[in-house]
């Protein structure tokens, strides 16, 4: 049976599993002058050495670090208010229908939410005792490192955490605010090996990006996706209802600093990114912001009205369903499928090409064994670097067909009566689902 778990990958996980099957030097090299930190595809490399290379290793691995998550949103629930609100805000976090895609993706949105989640377990119990001990002033120095090194976008949780600083140094404990300074600067010691290339990474996403400036009613649905409405789905606007009267309900004015403190981790990283994005190049998109979401689950599970844990009951019931659809209904474009069908119809002297450059599948086509450089005319222009130039060889873009080449593959996710191919005329077409194939014959 095909799920989510095995399906076909796509170009971004493409690439982040050609990158992780180079050497560990390689790798650092490269992603250095990509646009994120090294710790996914460091721990990828790993996983492939020990287990492979195939689907399930690689959806195993992001499973893990989601299941990572869970675990600490079920800690910080349990250290926040019981037993029983850490397991129904684990529950919670772990159907997120949104947050249940990424269970399955293999890049790096989950192992960020695992550090992420760490950081914030761990800054909580600093904040919450009188005096820090050793082993949890490590685990959070340790948790935001790895999410520091898991995403970029992680550093927005250090200004939420910040802010909590500044309140504990001004009205709050100054001991416990010298606790949480003295994580910063560790945190700061440990991530001055990335500097520079954070430095250069910057440059090169201030120097153009494909994120467009976010509007408030992108703003808003992004909330909605990620309280509920994550995946398109009939049950999606019920839930997304049932979750909103579920927060109408709730008892806001009780335990406030713990209920504002989840405000923030929610809401924080959001409006921060929202706001940048207003002035600056945008960075507003919603996988690199799906942290957030055990932050609002938790808020959801900590509401002890009646009325409101049978909302949430009917909630989770609505959160299972969609998800079940989701995970035994894949979308994923069938690469796996084509290469079979290219490897039992390919002839010696045959030439593979990727037509569309500007949404190409050079990464799937690579780890099926397919190779198909991207095809650019010579009037193409150049490829923007965030395509994945990073880990391009020479050989992976072609701006003509080799001379004498009598039969062409196409590969393009687009329509194959778009391809314009001078001297070759269409044979066999291989169709499947939104992903096309087709033999050009040389005239």
């Amino acid at each position: 049976m095909q799920t989510v778990f095995n399906q076909s990958i796509w170009g971004d996980e493409g690439f982040s599993a050609i990158l992780s099957m180079k050497s560990l030097p390689e790798i650092i090299k490269i992603i250095a002058t990509d646009t994120s930190p090294p710790l996914w595809n460091i721990t990828e490399y790993i996983a492939f050495q020990i287990f492979g290379t195939g689907e399930i290793v690689i959806r195993s691995l992001a499973l893990i670090f989601f299941l990572g998550t869970i675990f600490f949103t079920y800690k910080i629930g349990k250290l926040l208010w019981d037993k029983k609100t850490g397991i129904l805000a684990a529950l919670l976090t772990f159907l997120n229908p949104f947050f249940f895609t990424y269970a399955f993706e293999g890049r790096m949105y989950s192992i960020m939410a695992l550090g992420v989640a760490a950081s914030m377990y761990f800054f909580l119990k600093i904040v919450r005792s009188k005096k820090a001990s050793k082993k949890d002033l490590a685990g959070y120095v340790i948790g935001t490192l790895w999410a520091m090194y898991s995403h970029h976008f992680a550093i927005f949780t250090i200004f939420v955490q910040g802010l909590w600083f500044l309140y504990e140094l001004v009205r709050g404990n100054k001991k416990v605010a010298i606790q949480i300074f003295k994580g910063f600067v560790f945190v700061g010691i440990g991530y001055l090996p990335w500097l520079i290339p954070l430095y250069n990474q910057t440059k090169m996403v201030g120097g153009g990006f494909w994120l467009g400036t976010p509007t408030a009613k992108d703003l808003v649905k992004l909330l909605g996706e990620y309280l509920a409405a994550g995946i398109k789905h009939k049950l999606a606007f019920p839930a997304l209802y049932l979750t909103l009267v579920a927060l109408l309900f709730r008892n806001w004015g009780k335990e406030i600093k713990d209920t504002l403190f989840l405000v923030s981790w929610f809401l924080g990283p959001i409006l921060l990114t929202w706001i940048v994005s207003q002035f600056f190049q945008s960075i507003f998109f919603n996988r690199y912001l799906l942290y957030t979401i055990p932050g609002a689950m938790l808020i959801l599970a900590s509401n002890k009205r009646k009325v409101s844990c049978v909302l949430i009951s009917v909630l989770i019931i609505l959160f299972a369903v969609i998800d079940f659809h989701y995970f035994t209904n894949p979308t994923k474009r069938p690469f796996r499928e084509l290469s079979v069908y290219v490897k039992q119809t390919i002839q010696e002297g045959d030439f593979l090409i990727n037509w569309n450059a500007g949404s190409h599948h050079l990464w799937e086509t690579k780890y099926y064994g397919i190779p198909a450089p991207i095809y650019i005319s010579p009037d193409g222009g150049s490829l923007p670097y965030f395509v994945g130039t990073a880990l391009m060889e020479e050989v992976d873009v072609v701006r003509e067909i080799p001379k004498g080449t009598l039969r062409v593959g196409i590969v393009t996710s687009g329509s194959l009566d778009e391809v314009d191919l001078p001297g070759y005329t269409e044979g066999e077409r291989k169709e499947l689902r939104d992903l096309n194939f087709a033999w050009y014959t040389l005239e």
